[in-house]
Parts: structure tokens; C-alpha cells; sequence
């Protein structure tokens, strides 16, 4: 991410020179070093469009304001063609700490700056937009075409000469809404390498970025970003930040039916998949929302009879925020006609006065059942009673009480962003939501650790050799619901 680095060092080095100047005599007579702060804020704004939201860019974004700010009358003098000595003013004191904090958000910038590169995959990789009439909206897909050497063999097509066609399972990933595609494109390359065809997508207005299928970028309102970060990090304790994440799960359930729908019927919306797609073998995994909202849409009367090539769906890290329900109402409690009018007034007033206040979570609405083979990929705070009983609270039910073959797996050491390739995509934010055990992963293997979850777990539904698994650590927690056939902990952890 060496182009990120540099602009980050350049941003810094514009606020270096004025910083200096008081003390370098040289650059005293230098009145245009007052632009270099503006130039800095340019770049700096210019980060975002070209590398989406960099969390560890935000404390030099914000000196960068600061110190334009401070700048505010020398760069007024520069454009009125007026000298301007104010900057000999500062003592060295002050000098001395506006270089350290610049040493530091740069530091910080610099060292937590991404070591994966951040344009997307492309070999093996086919684009194209697909769009939902219903709703009138775009779903930008990215296709990943299996390893030659993987997949297992069926009876060759017409036109292949003879040669045997070569097909895996389909599985279609629903990326998570912060990060989007991005995030998961790595992810998406290496599950393609053990067997599997994947199918990924992103949507505006939903997806932050989404990405098109010429690689344009497109970002979501301030607005919007704010309403996704409340959902995601408050939607399991207060009801507010619940609804919005319910209109994100279902929107996302909504995007699962159409692409579900759209593979089922083969109309002329199909996603373009290659020919090594089995779509009578689909597994489904999603991230966050996607997550949730999958877990419900698999939980609907009918579901597996509707969709008997779906063999199994992988919840990543999605706490099911539309299974959760409310504070109720307070109501006066009192009837009008036993209370008398004043009483009754006075209680009511009281009621209302009490629901302004913010409302939280309490208890369940209603807890989805999954009718297919589910797997639940946790942190491991899932381990814990403070983050067990509020975060996870829906997730573990949905488990514990589903009827059919459920396994859940939380990896020591990984926190609530960690089972993409959010390490090393944004390794600032996996500093700071980590998991509470000692990590069993490095930085490296988060991408490859995921992979093999999602892999060995499908391998153990699907009994055969069609998909490459890998030996994972054992000291992963893996549970396995009473409903299990067949013997997944082996063979989710490879052995």
C-alpha cells in the first residue's frame, strides 16, 4: 500500500514546512509555505473517493483541519499579497507540540496504513450488473472462476471434444455492508482456489463503497454512514439503532431473493456464471446483515422445499437484529372511569413523559429456525457472559434451539471484524475491536482461516472430494447442535 504511504508522508511534509519555518530563517521570506496546509487538506479529502474510509487517516484529517485553521490569517495575507510574521510569534513550546502531535497522526497513519493492496482481484474475475426491476436497483456482480485443477468431474459438454467438464458448488457471499466487496475480495479468491464458484455483489446506497463493474467506486452519504455504523455497533441495545438495522437486513433479504431467484429460474436476469457453476449444489454465506437476514430467510415455512439446491448457509459474525424485541410503551395503567379524569391525566402525562426516553432491547420478538444446515462463525467475546447475553444473545438461541444440523465456531483470539480480511485491510480497526483469548491467527491467515471454515463446512455436508479442506487449529471452538448427522467438528477443523 505503498501509494497510500506516500500521500500520507506528502500530507504530512506540507505541514512539516510551515511548522519549521520559524525556526529555519532561510524560509522566513517564503510566504507561499502558508498554502501548503489547503494543499494538505486537498489530498487529504481526495483519500477517501480513491481509498474508501480510512479510519487511520481520520486523526491526520482532523490536524490537517486544525492546523488550516491556525493557518487561517497568514494564507488570508498570502491572498491579499500581504506580508504576514504572525508564524515568528510562536514561541518554541508551542512549535515543539504541534510537531509532536504531527509525529504522531502521522505515525499512526503510516504504521496502520493497509498491507494489502486494494485494487480488486482481476484474473479469473468477470464483472457485470444485474438489476431488479421490482425495486429499480442495480447489484454490481463479481463472478470468481475455480482453480482449473479443483472441482469434481461430470460428463462433458457438447463442443469440450470429449474432455470432462470439471464443476464445483456454487457459493454465493454477501459482503459486509461497511467495507462491501473490498473487504471480501480476498476472501473470495481464495475460497474460488478450493473448489467453489463464487458470486459476489455490491449495491449503492447500501454497500460502503459499492463498486461497479468497471471498478468505479461509489460511496455512501455521511448520512447513511452514520445510520450503518449505529446499526452495527448499537443495533443489539437500543431500538432505534435496531430499526435501522432491521431496514438493512431487510434489505439485504430482499437482494438474496432476487439473486436466489434469479439462479433458480435461469431467466433473462440470470447472473452470468461460467460453466463450472453447479447450480443444482449452492451454499450461501454473508457477513453482518447479510448474515442475519439470511438466517431468517432460510428459517420460512417452506424454505428447503422451495430451494433444494441451497445445501447450506454460513452466518458470518451477523447478530440477528429483527429477532430482537423492544422496550414496550408505558401506558397510564389506570382506567378513565375508575381514576377519574385528573388522576387519569396525571398518569398519562406520566407515561408519555417516560417513552421520550431512549428505549432498549428486551428479550425476543420471534427466533428464526433455519430448515437447512446452518454454521455460525462468532468472535470469541461469544465466549462471554457481558457480550453472550446482548451481542450474540440471538444467535446462540437460534443454535441452541434450532431443529436441524446447526454447527457454531468462534476462533481465539478474533474479534467481531476479524473473519474477513479486515486485519489487513483495516488493521487499526481490528486493534481495536480484538478478541478477548490469545490469537491462534496471525495477521496472514485470517483470509486462508475463513476459507477453511467455510470450505471444511461444506465438505462435511457435502461427503465428497469435491472441495479442498484444510487442517485447522483444534483449539477452535466448534459446537455442534443435537440435530447433527454426521460427525463436523472433525471435519470443519480438517482433521
Amino acid at each position: 500500500m505503498w501509494e497510500l504511504r506516500t500521500l500520507e508522508l506528502l500530507i504530512a511534509f506540507f505541514l512539516f514546512l510551515p511548522l519549521i519555518r520559524p525556526f529555519v530563517k532561510n524560509l522566513w521570506g517564503l510566504d507561499g509555505l502558508s498554502l501548503l496546509p489547503l494543499l494538505a487538506l486537498g489530498i487529504f479529502i481526495g483519500l477517501f473517493p480513491a481509498y474508501g474510509i480510512r479510519p487511520e487517516c481520520l486523526p491526520l484529517g482532523l490536524y490537517v483541519i486544525f492546523l488550516n485553521w491556525v493557518h487561517l490569517s497568514a494564507l488570508s495575507s498570502v491572498f491579499q499579497r500581504m506580508r504576514n510574521d504572525d508564524f515568528r510569534d510562536r514561541g518554541p513550546v508551542a512549535s515543539g507540540i504541534y510537531l509532536g502531535v504531527l509525529i504522531a497522526v502521522t505515525a499512526l497513519a503510516v504504521y496502520f496504513a493497509p498491507s494489502l493492496d486494494m485494487d480488486l482481484e482481476e484474473s479469473g474475475v468477470s464483472t457485470s450488473v444485474i438489476h431488479d426491476q421490482v425495486r429499480n436497483v442495480n447489484l454490481y456482480l463479481r463472478v470468481y472462476a475455480p482453480s482449473p485443477d479443483q472441482g469434481r468431474e461430470t460428463p462433458g459438454a457438447p463442443g469440450l471434444s470429449g474432455q470432462a467438464l470439471r464443476k464445483g458448488p456454487l457459493l454465493l457471499l454477501v459482503p459486509p455492508a461497511a467495507g462491501s466487496v473490498l473487504v471480501v475480495d480476498r476472501l473470495c479468491e481464495d475460497l474460488s482456489r478450493r473448489g467453489f464458484t463464487v458470486l459476489s455483489y455490491s449495491r449503492q446506497g447500501v454497500d460502503a463503497p459499492a463498486v461497479r463493474e468497471t471498478g468505479a467506486k461509489q460511496l455512501l452519504s455521511p448520512v447513511r454512514s452514520i445510520r450503518l455504523f449505529q446499526a452495527i455497533f448499537q443495533g443489539t441495545r437500543r431500538a432505534a439503532a435496531n430499526n435501522l438495522g432491521r431496514a438493512i437486513e431487510e434489505e439485504r433479504m430482499r437482494d438474496l431473493e432476487f439473486l436466489i431467484a434469479s439462479i433458480r429460474n435461469r431467466g433473462d436476469s440470470d447472473p452470468p456464471l461460467p460453466v463450472s457453476a453447479d447450480r443444482s449444489c449452492i451454499f450461501i454465506a454473508a457477513y453482518g446483515a447479510g448474515g442475519a437476514a439470511l438466517t431468517t430467510m432460510a428459517s420460512v415455512p417452506g424454505f428447503a422445499g422451495k430451494n433444494p439446491a441451497i445445501r447450506g448457509i454460513i452466518s458470518l459474525e451477523g447478530p440477528i437484529l429483527s429477532a430482537l424485541g423492544h422496550e414496550p410503551l408505558k401506558t397510564p395503567g389506570l382506567s378513565r372511569t375508575e381514576a377519574g379524569f385528573l388522576r387519569f391525566l396525571l398518569a398519562d402525562i406520566g407515561a408519555r413523559l417516560s417513552n421520550l426516553r431512549p428505549r432498549k432491547i428486551a428479550g425476543f420478538d420471534a427466533l428464526p429456525s433455519p430448515e437447512i444446515p446452518a454454521f455460525f462463525i462468532l468472535s470469541d467475546r461469544a465466549l462471554y457472559s457481558r457480550y453472550r447475553e446482548r451481542r450474540y444473545m440471538s444467535v446462540l438461541e437460534c443454535f441452541r434451539k434450532g431443529n436441524n444440523p446447526a454447527a457454531l465456531a468462534r476462533v481465539p483470539g478474533a474479534g467481531p471484524l476479524d473473519y474477513s480480511d479486515v486485519p489487513k485491510k483495516y488493521p487499526l480497526l481490528s486493534l481495536l475491536f480484538p478478541g478477548d483469548l490469545k490469537p491462534i491467527w496471525s495477521q496472514e491467515e485470517y483470509i486462508p482461516g475463513t476459507a477453511s471454515l467455510i470450505t471444511n463446512f461444506a465438505a462435511a455436508i457435502l461427503q465428497d472430494d469435491s472441495l479442498r479442506r484444510t487442517p485447522l487449529e483444534e483449539s477452535i471452538y466448534i459446537d455442534i447442535n443435537r440435530a447433527w448427522y454426521l460427525a463436523p467438528r472433525e471435519y470443519i477443523l480438517g482433521l
